[in-house]
């Protein structure tokens, strides 16, 4: 279960804001970073950071409606305040069935689902309407390999049903992008039909034809390999260093978002904001989230309380209430053992 908490201010701790560790009290109340006098819980010895945004959790088979609870407590675990899970298109009634029961789980962690179009999908602009009123908000299309400037076997460009689904998605309002572009030409044909953001790039080529387009790059945290990729292969720590990732996403990893962050900080806390901010405030910026990913008055309350010396993550919290806690955070905020997100609300 999550636990409501009644308005409160976090002591102790050293805080990231404004793009710095400040040592600074954070006020939270009705699901809100506020300010004013409040009570206070005792965090010395923890860094309070904005919950992490994941725009690519995925499985490696179609999640089980009675699955989900288990995934925002593995999610809540790692720090994931906000994230996308992954589901196919195929069979078409599979993405309503998550989002409808996504709306019955609404409570702590914020769960949604993100459409997964393989290349010869097909899907009526009725059917996009109703399920963005299902709260679909996030879709992509994975990529096959094309060719810019050659026409398909329907003798056009895009096909038919491509284009109708891309403008769908633009009428709506529902961003998406291309997961695994092979090469330039690939990136730049999505970018043509619509698909504004680059997923997992599969090379260089790929995400510096995106960043020439002002298009932001997102790649997986786990695959953060200190050796350089040969040729024109990538990996994540290759586009960081050439300064052509804009943010990073577990790909059914939740646990390698605080780790790459940790590790691209490496001893000095001062450099743990910019690596932070790529699981939180620039995710959050991506899929125009301005609620989220920072920690500044106003905003949601979703943060992650990690203990400065082991940088274990012992506290989540989503919209000011507690969804995971080590039993020694626990107690601080007056509640004994662990906390789990609640099945349903």
């Amino acid at each position: 279960m999550s636990l409501h908490l009644s308005p409160l201010r976090l002591t102790g701790a050293r805080i990231l804001r404004n793009g710095q560790m400040q040592r600074r009290s954070l006020a939270v109340a009705r699901g809100r970073i506020t300010k004013g006098p409040l009570p206070e819980v005792d965090l010395t010895g923890y860094l309070v950071l904005p919950g992490i945004v994941d725009l690519h959790f995925c499985t490696a088979a179609a999640p089980r409606l009675e699955d989900l609870p288990a995934i925002k407590a593995r999610l809540a675990a790692e720090g994931v305040t906000t994230g996308w899970l992954s589901v196919s298109a195929e069979p078409i009634t599979r993405i309503g069935q998550v989002l409808e029961a996504l709306a019955n789980i609404r409570g702590g962690i914020d769960l949604r689902a993100k459409l997964m179009l393989p290349p010869d999908a097909r899907m009526e602009p009725d059917l996009l309407r109703r399920l963005e009123e299902q709260r679909l908000d996030f879709a992509c299309f994975q990529s096959v390999t094309r060719k810019t400037g050659t026409e398909t076997s329907e003798g056009a460009l895009f096909p038919r049903s491509l284009c109708r689904m891309a403008e769908t998605f633009d009428a709506l309002g529902i961003p998406y992008g291309s997961l695994g572009d092979a090469d330039a030409e690939t990136r730049e044909y999505y970018r043509m039909l619509g698909a504004r953001l680059a997923e997992q790039p599969r090379s260089r080529a790929a995400a510096a034809t995106a960043r020439a387009m002002n298009d932001p790059v997102i790649a997986a945290a786990g695959d953060l390999r200190p050796d350089a990729a040969i040729g024109d292969a990538v990996n994540t720590a290759r586009l960081l260093a050439e300064d052509l990732c804009d943010g990073l996403v577990s790909n059914g990893v939740p646990g390698a978002l605080a780790s790459a962050a940790w590790l691209l900080a490496g001893r000095a806390l001062d450099r743990l904001p910019e690596a932070w901010d790529l699981i939180s405030r620039r995710p959050a910026e991506i899929i125009g989230l301005t609620d989220r990913g920072v920690l500044d008055h106003g905003k949601r309350a979703d943060l992650v309380i990690v203990n400065a010396a082991s940088r274990e993550i012992s506290a989540t919290m989503a919209k000011g209430r507690l969804c995971f806690a080590t039993p020694d955070v626990a107690a601080r905020f007056g509640h004994q053992g662990k906390v789990l997100p609640m099945a349903a609300e």
